[in-house]
């Protein structure tokens, strides 16, 4: 065997261990990593199926160890700086709503100890967040999750203040953000753990559970989606009897690497589909909607706005 093939089997054993290590296991209580999720039926199969949520792919598994070797990192870069770290991986258990979590770490400032949770970002997510704020009002819902978080650390600590400790992994720059408990954003939360609780004693089916509005950033690789899919197709109007916008999207998703082809036909479509809100073509699920402009001087300008999203990812 040749030093090529070698190198492939080896990164062919390193993949399969890596996958190998993906599990689901059963979901008991609800989870302060996940209260942030916008979606409540999502929340619900976490409980009720999470057997059948789909399992992280490769290049996330990595990316999660990825995000164990920093925190780890970080704590220990800490310790050696002289700051005290306490607590870590600490569970919580809050009984009256159901919801548990872990705290990465706690460090004393001021003589009080300081719910932290270390977070690695890639410089642009690095760059884009310098406070509570900025998460809250991000692009990425998975950003908009950490403030629910730590919240509910809060919350289950009886702590007034947490601090946020981002690490860029590019170059390895940390940033302190804190943050003071929101008592009214705390009860929203809390509300939201109660309405899971609800489902649950009336044993509500999965497909009766409130669920958000389509959003492809959320929904499209939500590991239930699966099982919502029929629910998200329900009011559309199948076009799938046009061949030619058929064929045009199946080639968008073939030249999204060649830009300005990818454009030219991105382009069409989306003029194609101006003013249809909900359309199923083929494999693929099209929505739509009216979006106003802010912050001209002029009259305000509005716009129709089209996602293309393939259905089952």
């Amino acid at each position: 065997m040749n030093l090529e093939n070698q190198i492939q089997n080896l990164e062919e054993q390193i993949k399969n261990h890596i996958v190998s290590e993906a599990s689901q296991w059963p979901v008991k209580s609800n989870r302060a990593s996940e209260i942030g999720h916008p979606c409540i039926r999502y929340l619900y199969l976490l409980r009720t199926r999470w057997q059948e949520k789909a399992l992280p792919d490769y290049e996330l598994l990595l990316r999660f160890r990825e995000g164990n070797v920093h925190e780890r990192e970080v704590l220990k870069l800490l310790q050696e700086s002289g700051i005290q770290v306490l607590e870590q991986s600490r569970g919580f258990y809050w009984k009256e709503v159901d919801t548990t979590g872990h705290i990465d770490a706690k460090i004393v400032l001021n003589n009080e100890a300081l719910p932290v949770e270390v977070k690695s970002a890639t410089s642009f997510s690095f760059a884009s967040v310098n406070s509570v704020q900025d998460m809250l009002n991000h692009k990425w819902f998975y950003m908009r999750k950490y403030p629910a978080q730590m919240t509910m650390y809060l919350l289950m600590d009886e702590k007034e203040h947490g601090l946020f400790i981002f690490k860029d992994k590019g170059s390895g720059q940390l940033k302190f953000i804190p943050i003071t408990l929101d008592y009214d954003y705390g009860e929203m939360l809390v509300q939201k753990a109660e309405k899971v609780n609800a489902y649950l004693k009336d044993d509500t089916p999965y497909d009766q559970v409130e669920i958000i509005d389509y959003d492809e950033d959320i929904c499209g690789g939500c590991a239930f989606v699966h099982l919502c899919l029929p629910e998200v197709t329900r009011d559309a109007l199948d076009f799938s009897d046009n061949p030619e916008l058929v064929e045009k999207l199946t080639r968008r998703e073939v030249l999204k690497p060649s830009y300005s082809e990818y454009q030219a036909i991105d382009k069409e479509l989306k003029k194609a589909f101006k003013d249809q809100e909900k359309i199923i073509v083929g494999d693929w699920l099209v929505t739509g909607k009216l979006v106003e402009r802010d912050g001209y001087t002029v009259a305000p300008s509005v716009y129709w706005q089209t996602k293309i999203s393939k259905l089952g990812g």
